[in-house]
């Protein structure tokens, strides 16, 4: 889930026999090659079936990934970048730090998340109330900035259900416009929690995107993490999309460490 982790290049068939069969959109996210070389990422999102690149900009740096997003939109690709920032920053700074950095993407970007799983330690644990009151501070720089841009909401890690409800304490957020959860097969939440997250973002008039997602096709180091065959997980992904009617967007993250070569 972290993306600096090391890569390698996944199966073209583990992608196909993953494509959705009722989201209506494929995304995919090759991290290394977009974020730390700024390269071409075209054959990747073939080899995916995949219309839109995610990129996660870490709040330390951009690296590569504005030019890696310019690269993309100019092949026809939307681009989303999840704009991560430090839990420790107040509101106000996390505004801030939005108002430098969402230049650089807002040219090419589909879609725009403020944070990425900050519902995890991203520089001290954030609650659900405290990203409610970021969120609250940054739309508004989204709007300004990226008018046109998807305003993409939660993005949280396969654990943050319960961070996404007690962020609604009080209503909808202004202006948000997507749900994003992160979808691997855990043994709490995650991919088995989808089609109730979805029940619940429906029920908020919002589509939920899973825009983090792959199989554990081997033994991996986290033991919060399942392996699954890819025909099970196939199988999984196909039972979530057909009781999650909501659910708008299914993705492949590359994570050698878990995948099948």
């Amino acid at each position: 889930m972290a993306w600096w982790r090391p890569w390698l290049l996944a199966s073209v068939a583990l992608l196909v026999c993953a494509a959705p069969a009722h989201a209506r959109i494929m995304q995919a996210d090759d991290q290394m090659t977009c974020f730390t070389k700024g390269g071409d990422v075209s054959a990747f999102m073939r080899a995916h079936h995949a219309s839109v690149l995610r990129i996660i900009v870490p709040y330390w740096g951009s690296g590569q990934a504005p030019t890696c997003a310019s690269k993309a939109a100019a092949r026809g690709y939307r681009v989303y970048s999840s704009l991560q920032y430090n839990n420790r920053w107040r509101p106000a700074r996390v505004a801030a730090y939005f108002l430098r950095t969402l230049p650089q993407y807002a040219p090419y970007a589909w879609a725009i998340s403020i944070g990425n799983e900050q519902d995890l330690v991203q520089g001290g644990r954030a609650t659900g109330p405290a990203y409610r009151a970021v969120w609250n501070a940054v739309e508004p720089v989204l709007r300004r900035l990226a008018p046109h841009a998807i305003r993409v909401y939660g993005e949280t890690s396969p654990f943050g259900f319960q961070f996404l409800q007690d962020s609604f304490r009080g209503g909808r957020p202004n202006g948000a416009q997507a749900i994003a959860f992160h979808c691997y097969d855990v043994n709490h939440g995650g991919l088995s929690a989808v089609p109730e997250v979805a029940r619940w973002a429906a029920s908020k008039r919002l589509p939920l995107w899973c825009s983090e997602m792959s199989a554990s096709v081997r033994r991996s180091p986290h033991p919060w993490l399942k392996q699954d065959s890819q025909s099970r997980w196939n199988g999984l992904v196909a039972a979530a999309e057909r009781h999650s009617p909501n659910l708008r967007m299914v993705s492949y993250y590359r994570w050698p460490q878990i995948g099948a070569l």
